[in-house]
């Protein structure tokens, strides 16, 4: 069994799921070191450990025989790369790659019958992105590129699966990490947000972040200040317009104080946050230094430098793409999601944990397709 296990997906599952080498070992009854030897290919699990590794992390036996290219770092675009874990860093990474089989899997089975959005963001070549005006230019060229007007963009999850971005909600590495979301530049790229957020306002420009990675980005290692910069100019730039600010912020600070009232019915129109629309001003000098400082210690005065008390009046957006493609291979196809566990030699449980859902009530699942004919025919 020595040749046939392939130890990177050892690593690449553990790193999934967050564990460290003496968890994993702590609950197959063996030492670090001998788990090691496994994840290094100095030694070989038999079969009976196998199925212990395997049931731990909810994939089967053969998952850990496949040859597969992986997800790069370099590839990933991490906010707050410095401050980053590592054991968060690669959990991510492991999940895009996981993503990235699942889609491919998908494609596969939807043959032509169903074609998702073409991936295709524009070009470039005329600006440059380390001038400040010219971001400006670029979230102009692209709500012009895509026909949004100067208005609220609705939903910018959607916006994005209507580019051809896979986004899904990541919960597993807790409110306390300090990633709050990431892209990976793929064939079709993802974008993974944390939903330990529920602030539809945050979500909304972390989104709007990840997409500048993918604009600005590509074959760029980020995470530094300056790429952050960039992408944080554009979210803001993308979401609140340099018209629409010039126009209406005069309604909210008329130069010696705020009217928080219409703070917020701008707040909810347009879906961003009151530190950001801040600090937006304050990047068009609609506001000097002192009067950005004076509005964000009003909000901090209030109790809302995390959350605002806007957040709960604003629904948060839920990822759409994948949902309709299992539904539609389910209902048009008779492919459930159990089928493409079997194709990726995963569990239910396990695709549940990487895509954060709860598979007991989907139309997709073949197991809950069965409960609703037996309850029509008792």
């Amino acid at each position: 069994m020595f040749n046939s296990i392939n130890n990177i997906e050892l690593k690449l599952v553990r790193y999934f799921y967050r564990m460290s080498l003496q968890d994993v070992a702590d609950q197959l009854g063996i030492s670090r070191q001998y788990l090691h030897k496994f994840e290094t290919k100095q030694s070989s699990p038999d079969h009976e450990m196998l199925e212990k590794i395997s049931e731990i992390y909810k994939v089967r036996t053969e998952f850990f025989s496949q040859e597969k290219s992986t997800v790069q770092e370099d590839q990933v675009h991490f906010r707050k790369l410095q401050r980053s874990k590592e054991i968060d860093k690669q959990a991510l990474i492991s999940t895009a790659e996981y993503i990235d089989r699942l889609l491919t899997n998908i494609e596969n089975k939807l043959d032509g019958k169903v074609t998702l959005p073409v991936f295709e963001l524009p070009r470039l070549d005329d600006f440059n992105i380390d001038n400040a005006l010219d971001i400006e230019r670029i979230a102009e060229h692209c709500r012009e590129n895509w026909d949004l007007g100067l208005g609220p963009i609705s939903n910018m999850t959607r916006l994005c699966e209507n580019l051809g971005i896979v986004v899904i909600s990541y919960d597993r590495h807790g409110e306390n990490s300090d990633i709050d979301a990431l892209s990976v530049t793929l064939k079709r790229p993802i974008i993974v947000r944390s939903s330990s957020k529920q602030s539809a306002c945050r979500l909304r420009f972390d989104l709007a972040h990840e997409l500048a990675h993918l604009l600005f980005h590509d074959g760029i290692v980020t995470g530094c200040r300056k790429t952050e910069s960039q992408a944080n100019h554009f979210a803001g730039a993308f979401l609140l317009p340099r018209p629409i600010m010039i126009k209406y912020f005069p309604n909210i600070f008329n130069g010696s104080r705020f009217n928080w009232e219409n703070m917020s019915e701008f707040k909810k129109h347009f879906k961003v946050s009151k530190a950001a629309i801040l600090y937006r001003a304050k990047q068009l000098s609609l506001l000097n230094e002192s009067q950005y400082r004076t509005g964000v210690i009003s909000l901090k005065n209030k109790g809302e430098s995390k959350q605002e008390i806007e957040d709960k009046f604003i629904e948060l957006e839920e990822p759409e793409l994948l949902d309709s493609c299992f539904t539609y291979l389910a209902e048009k196809e008779k492919v459930y999601v159990e089928k493409i566990c079997d194709d990726l030699r995963i569990t239910p449980s396990f695709l549940e944990d990487l895509l954060s859902i709860d598979l007991t009530h989907a139309v997709y699942s073949k197991k809950y397709k069965i409960k609703q004919l037996n309850l029509r025919i008792s």
